[in-house]
């Protein structure tokens, strides 16, 4: 029955009685996911007992009212997809019953958010009130920027729960950030932050204050849209509240490191740092087994440079040589090309089995692969998205020094 499609169980139902009994068996419905907008979306929640995952655009308001428990709900907005017949306002009113119900099943640990249409009104205000109060829950990502609320959001879950939480951060959504950040912070673990250059320092303070008091957080991911003076102060205030069991950190959108630099020995736990900054020598000479006893892989990103004369520079070799169990991977944009002729180093012509002009993303390491420390670290995906990358899964070139 697992393996059946939706319509041929829907058959299954008018064969026989026994057939019946089995096709509403949960077993066969937990692993199936459903957008309201399918053609058979009103039957499956009208008779299916649970799903993994429910897409809803608001094309079926019986979304709002099913007994059909699902782990994962999706709400997007008219822009992704939505029937262009509904407006905002029932669109964010169908949303909050749609949650409130799947809140009272109690089966539901994900949600994901998307909205960017919507506009400042009681409707979505009582959307996003609805959200900030789900109890259960273990993942929460919201996907565009929050509008304006007519009132702040002050009122959490009754009990902590989330474990992972992606938003973004402007002077709309501050109060519902603040809130989640707040009323979960006994159970996060990893959050994904992208923090508007409009962020006033009350927030920021805010924030980087609320983010501190999570005893569990070992990752952390903030993106700056806007990398101006202001962030500096951004960053040192968000980086004098991290606890320092951080594993993971990534800082994106922020070129200015120094602040980074002079924090990194409160962080002894952080395995992983993921910057947009150039990789200076300042940079790699600040890294070492007293400044960053736990780091295995740095990741930086290289503009306007040939990357193949900046592998065999001294600062390199030195960190590599200072950290073994360190790993570098270099982010390069594949515009910049070198002419090999005008180049010292290449023109040598040592690793031709690099295709330099190619290549987007490049490891290096200096100790023995078969006795890497951390060889999750030689894999593709690294988890964290790039804005100039449509995926984190891009192939990496590995050389050892």
């Amino acid at each position: 029955m697992q393996f059946l499609d939706v319509e041929d169980l829907l058959a299954c139902r008018l064969v026989c009685r026994r057939l019946c009994v089995l096709v509403l068996d949960r077993d066969v419905w937990r692993h199936r996911s459903l957008c309201d907008g399918d053609f058979d979306a009103s039957a499956v929640l009208r008779l299916a007992p649970c799903l993994d995952t429910l897409d809803v655009g608001g094309w079926d308001l019986a979304v709002t009212t099913t007994r059909c428990a699902v782990a994962t709900l999706k709400l997007f907005s008219l822009s992704t997809g939505s029937p262009h017949n509904v407006t905002v306002d029932t669109l964010a009113l169908a949303f909050a019953l749609a949650l409130r119900n799947q809140e009272s099943l109690g089966r539901l640990r994900r949600l994901q958010l998307e909205l960017p249409t919507f506009r400042p009104a009681p409707a979505t205000d009582a959307l996003l009130r609805t959200v900030a109060s789900c109890s259960g829950l273990k993942s929460l990502e919201v996907t565009g920027y929050l509008p304006k609320f007519t009132h702040y959001i002050q009122h959490g879950p009754p009990m902590p729960s989330l474990t992972y939480f992606q938003c973004s951060v402007n002077n709309n959504s501050a109060s519902f950030v603040h809130t989640i950040l707040a009323g979960h912070a006994a159970t996060l673990e990893e959050v994904n932050l992208v923090i508007d250059a409009g962020l006033g320092f009350v927030e920021t303070a805010t924030t980087a204050e609320l983010l501190g008091t999570m005893d569990r957080l070992h990752s952390l991911r903030c993106k700056y849209l806007s990398p101006t003076d202001d962030c500096t102060v951004l960053v040192e205030a968000l980086l004098s509240s991290v606890r320092p069991h951080l594993e993971r950190l990534a800082l994106l959108g922020v070129h200015v490191v120094r602040p980074l630099l002079r924090r990194l020995p409160s962080l002894p736990a952080l395995r992983h740092l993921d910057l947009d900054a150039e990789p200076v020598d300042e940079m790699l000479k600040s890294i070492n087994p007293a400044t960053a006893p736990a780091l295995t892989l740095l990741e930086v990103v290289m503009l306007g440079q040939c990357r193949h004369a900046w592998i065999h520079g001294a600062a390199v070799k030195a960190t590599l040589t200072a950290n073994p169990k360190l790993h570098i991977q270099l982010w390069c944009n594949s515009d910049d090309k070198c002419v090999p002729q005008n180049c010292e180093t290449c023109v040598v012509g040592c690793h031709q089995e690099v295709q330099w002009d190619e290549v987007v993303r490049m490891g290096l390491y200096s100790h023995d692969p078969d006795m890497c420390p951390s060889p999750e670290d030689h894999t593709d995906n690294t988890d964290w998205q790039r804005s100039y990358h449509p995926t984190p899964d891009v192939p990496c070139t590995w050389i050892r020094l």
